[in-house]
């Protein structure tokens, strides 16, 4: 009896022994499917048609600087009158008209226009003032702006052009500013070189002495001229065109000139007489993630998005377009 168990234990053990064996090898040969994600970039190509039209289009450099009063003065005290008080602060604005300083017959120095005490040297009180008395201020009134600009717009800098002023405290306000001076000399740098130009402006009251403003100042304009837009625009051969759609559906290349550009148009001066049918090729990419299994044979199979084509879409006739300077 115990011989029969000790060969039946051990027959069991034998069977056990094969199973775990045989799964081992199963799985060896037959790895569990695994997924892995893999990031895949999709590109779209999408053509739209727009109908040529004319566009007002305005070529602008942009600047930021700081405001700063455009004179600084130092107010003579009345030398044969007695010290008694001033009556502001030092970067205390004040009124035109309003009392600076007292003297001990009851007289004032007004404020002969609207100004900031920087400093002032006055005096012990009861004293008489002298020649080398006197209280320094800014005007509020007459402001000005220093911009620095790159050496590629500076010849189109000139001395009486109007420039568009919004201080950064109140971007609902825009002053009306003119170039006052051109710097001939520049500064370098690895990058190009800048030249300064200051613009001068007035205040309204509300433009505080060291506040941040931006600049923009229109350097070329071409009012209700035929135009397309950038998107439309191929080159081949150091020669420009666009894709014009006929009626019934067929296209060809029409060479054009162009002219003045913003970030979004193009002034077109030949070629083109308005009323064209034209493409526009939008290429646009995303990115996705895609699953791939890995099969027992070591084999991969991935599944790939391709983009459409699609058209529509269309260009006002009319309106304007500020941008950045173009070629």
């Amino acid at each position: 009896m115990k011989m029969k168990k000790k060969k039946s234990k051990l027959i069991w053990v034998i069977i056990v022994l094969i199973i775990v064996f045989a799964m081992m090898v199963y799985f060896y040969l037959n790895p569990l499917n695994t997924t892995q994600a893999s990031n895949q970039t999709t590109s779209t190509t999408t053509i739209k048609t727009t109908t040529v039209g004319t566009q007002t289009i305005i070529k602008t450099v942009t600047g930021s600087g700081e405001v700063s009063s455009k004179t600084t003065e130092k107010l003579e005290l009345n030398t044969y009158r007695y010290f008694s008080e001033i009556c502001v602060e030092e970067n205390e604005s004040v009124k035109e008209g309003e009392p600076i300083l007292k003297y001990t017959n009851g007289k004032y120095l007004y404020a002969p226009y609207d100004l900031v005490v920087v400093s002032y040297s006055v005096p012990e009180e009861g004293y008489i003032c002298t020649s080398s008395h006197y209280i320094q201020v800014q005007n509020l009134t007459n402001l000005t702006l220093t911009l620095n600009v790159d050496e590629t717009n500076i010849n189109q800098m000139k001395v009486g052009q109007d420039v568009k002023i919004v201080v950064n405290a109140n971007e609902d306000v825009t002053y009306t500013g003119i170039i006052t001076k051109v710097n001939e000399i520049g500064s370098y740098a690895s990058n190009g070189s800048n030249f300064k130009v200051v613009v001068d402006f007035e205040n309204d009251g509300n433009v505080k002495i060291g506040m941040s403003a931006s600049c923009t100042i229109t350097v070329e304009e071409a009012k209700d001229v035929v135009a397309v837009p950038i998107e439309a625009v191929q080159t081949k051969n150091d020669t420009k065109y666009v894709v014009v759609e006929n009626a019934e559906g067929t296209t060809k290349e029409v060479t054009i000139e162009t002219g003045l550009s913003n970030d979004a148009y193009v002034e077109v001066t030949s070629g083109l007489e308005g009323g064209e049918t034209i493409q526009m090729i939008e290429a646009t990419s995303s990115s996705s993630s895609n699953n791939r299994s890995q099969k027992s044979n070591g084999n991969f199979s991935e599944s790939r998005n391709f983009g459409g084509m699609m058209q529509g879409g269309s260009m006002p006739s009319g309106g304007q377009m500020m941008g950045a300077p173009g070629q």
